[in-house]
Parts: structure tokens; C-alpha cells; sequence
């Protein structure tokens, strides 16, 4: 409601300053370009409830380039990321709470978090932004306090569980200790010390046990029948995935087939779980691919990570490209711009950091 009441404002007042759009008018086509091949892909759709569902739960895509564009003057770029940290604090003391009354019931405490509070990849996803954001606020701001924020997120996101969290937080840590510290010394001695907490939190936390303990039981590279396990399942995901790529190549499946397309391909493949709980590609790639073809997957995964990637890395914004290379990491392992909580967070962070990084360079210019 908040969105949609934001984005009537939003036209209004474009109605009243249409040169606005005009001057963003090539930035906006590119942010909205995932909407647009999801609509174009629903003339090679059959299902077509499924198709609109779909793009109905994309129209963030195109909400939010509106409404920055037009509001984006008000919208304080560093309030916005504090008010996220605030409320990311408040989910991760109970997730601590959680963490210290279940430790000893050891697997449990991650089903604890997918059903108590999240799904925790995306809890996971939501603590390394805020791992990010927290960083760069140190660096503008010289405030102590948020290397403090910082150590806390990152904890909270390994406390979650996730696999790809786990390994993109140790990823995280080192890069920025490269980052801030100066002194080679120093650099190494934090180095060290991350590797001996990672590797210690790998083998001390239940939940963190329990999920990669899954990695060294695998009896094959691939979809085993026999094997129901987390990583035997996403093997499944992954093959069903590439071969409806391969029957699929140009145009893809159309926006609202994918799923019955996996049904149908799950079966076939005697994956009992893949069909009766309609599982997604999990890797958002192929995901993208599957849905709409190399060609059109291909646009909306230049959109979504390539031009965010090579503009951040021109313009020297460590944050927005640490923002794209988190969504990019979290969704190898899950179809992460499916699903509500995904889109509707990376096109808020992304059109936010996107629009002053923009409205900056507009501003040197003028």
C-alpha cells in the first residue's frame, strides 16, 4: 500500500514536471527493462494466470524507477540506509535470542529461523547489506560505531545458516579488511583471525553443521533418486533447469510456464519433491534464461547486474557494487527475483543507490 500510494504521488508529479523524465529517460528504459521482456514473454505464454502473477509481483521494476525519478530529491540517501540497519538490528537481537536458547537442540535451530523469522537466505542477504552499508558509513562518516554494526551483521548473517551467506560473509570480511586497513601487518594478523572465527563457527554451529555436513555426504556430482538432501535436490533443480534452457533455447518457456515446465521435466526425472512442492531453478541466472531465452534472459540479467556492476565500478561506488555483487552471489543459489521479498528489495536499494549516483554526477556537471 505504502508503494503503491508513493507511486500515485510519484505520476502526479511527473504530470506536473514531465521534463523529469525526459532527462532520465534512458536510465529509466534500462531499470525497467526485466518488466518489460517478463510482458513481451507473455505472448509465449500459455498459462497465462501464472504469467500475470508473475509480472504483477515485478511491478517494482517499474514502481520504483518512478518514483525516484520523481521524488527522489526527498528521499535522504543516508536515512534511508540507517532507518534499514535500525530495523535489521531489531530482527537480529532475536535472532541471537534464538540462536542461545536453541543452541543445544543443534539441528532444530535452522528450521527455528526459516519458520520464527525468515527464510534465512534472504535474512542472510539482508545482514551482508547491512554489513555493506555499515562499511561504507565508516568510511564517509569516520564513526567507529559502525565497524561495531558491521561485526554484528556479519555474525548475524553466518548465525543464519545459509550456505552461500556463510561463504559470501567470509568473502565479505576479507575484502573489506583489504579495503580499510592500510597496514600489511595488520592486514594479515585480521586476516588470520577471520579464518580461524570462520572455521570455528563452521564447525561449533549446529545449523552451519548440519547444512554443510551435506556437502561431504553427496555420493555424486548430480540429482541422486536416492538422496533427498538439501544438495542432491539442487542438483535436480540445476538439470531440470538446464534442460528446459536446451529444448527452450531462443524465446524460453514464456513468462507463466516455467514452473509447469519443471513439473513436467521433475517428473520425468523421478524428483518426487521437485514436483510436489513445484520448486523454482533456485540460481536466478538460469531462472531468467528458462523463463524468457537466452535473448530476453539475457536483457534482464544485463539490467539487473552487468550495467548496475559497470557503472558503480566507473563512478567508484563501492556500495552499489557491493550491493549488485551480493544479489548476484546469493542468487546462484536461489531464484532470489522471484519472489516478493527479493524483488522488492533489490529494486528499492538498487534505484535508490542507482538514482544519487546519477543525480550526483548531474550535479558535478552542473
Amino acid at each position: 500500500m505504502v508503494i503503491i500510494g508513493l507511486l500515485v504521488l510519484a505520476l502526479g508529479n511527473l504530470f506536473y514536471d514531465r521534463p523529469k523524465l525526459n532527462e532520465y529517460k534512458y536510465v529509466f528504459l534500462i531499470l525497467i527493462a526485466p518488466l518489460l521482456v517478463y510482458l513481451i514473454g507473455l505472448l509465449n505464454t500459455q498459462n497465462l494466470n501464472s504469467g500475470l502473477s508473475f509480472v504483477s509481483r515485478n511491478l517494482s521494476f517499474i514502481a520504483f524507477p518512478v518514483i525516484f525519478i520523481s521524488l527522489g530529491n526527498l528521499v535522504k540517501k543516508s536515512f534511508a540506509l540507517n532507518t534499514f540497519i535500525i530495523l535489521v538490528v531489531i530482527i537480529d537481537l532475536y535472532l541471537v535470542y534464538l540462536f542461545i536458547y536453541y543452541f543445544n537442540f543443534g539441528e532444530r535451530f535452522y528450521m527455528i529461523i526459516q519458520h520464527e523469522i525468515y527464510h534465512s537466505t534472504y535474512l542472510g542477504l539482508y545482514n551482508l547489506l547491512a554489513f555493506w552499508i555499515s562499511v561504507w558509513a565508516f568510511k564517509t562518516y569516520k564513526s567507529k560505531s559502525y565497524i561495531a554494526l558491521a561485526i554484528f551483521f556479519v555474525i548475524a548473517s553466518i548465525l543464519t545458516a545459509s550456505r552461500i551467506v556463510f561463504l559470501l560473509s567470509f568473502v565479505s570480511l576479507i575484502i573489506s579488511i583489504l579495503f580499510l586497513i592500510e597496514s600489511r601487518v595488520k592486514r594479515l594478523l585480521l586476516v588470520l583471525a577471520t579464518a580461524i572465527i570462520t572455521l570455528a563457527a563452521l564447525f561449533y554451529s549446529p545449523g552451519l553443521k548440519q547444512k554443510f555436513k551435506q556437502l561431504v555426504e553427496i555420493n555424486k556430482i548430480g540429482f541422486d533418486r536416492t538422496n533427498y538432501e538439501s544438495i542432491s535436490s539442487r542438483f535436480g533443480k540445476l538439470e531440470a533447469s538446464a534442460s528446459i534452457i536446451k529444448n527452450n533455447p531462443l524465446f524460453g518457456t514464456g513468462t507463466g510456464d516455467l514452473t509447469d515446465e519443471l513439473v513436467l521435466e521433475y517428473r520425468r526425472m523421478n524428483f518426487t519433491m521437485g514436483y510436489k512442492y513445484q520448486y523454482n531453478p533456485h540460481n536466478q541466472v538460469l531462472s531468467n534464461v528458462a523463463r524468457n531465452g537466452i535473448l530476453g534472459g539475457s536483457i534482464c540479467l544485463i539490467s539487473i547486474y552487468i550495467i548496475p556492476a559497470y557503472l558503480a565500478f566507473r563512478r567508484r561506488d563501492f556500495l552499489l557494487f557491493a550491493f549488485v555483487c551480493v544479489f548476484f552471489g546469493v542468487g546462484l543459489t536461489e531464484s532470489i527475483l522471484d519472489v516478493h521479498k527479493g524483488i522488492t528489495s533489490y529494486t528499492f536499494f538498487g534505484n535508490l543507490l542507482i538514482y544519487n549516483l546519477i543525480r550526483k554526477s548531474k550535479t558535478i556537471k552542473d
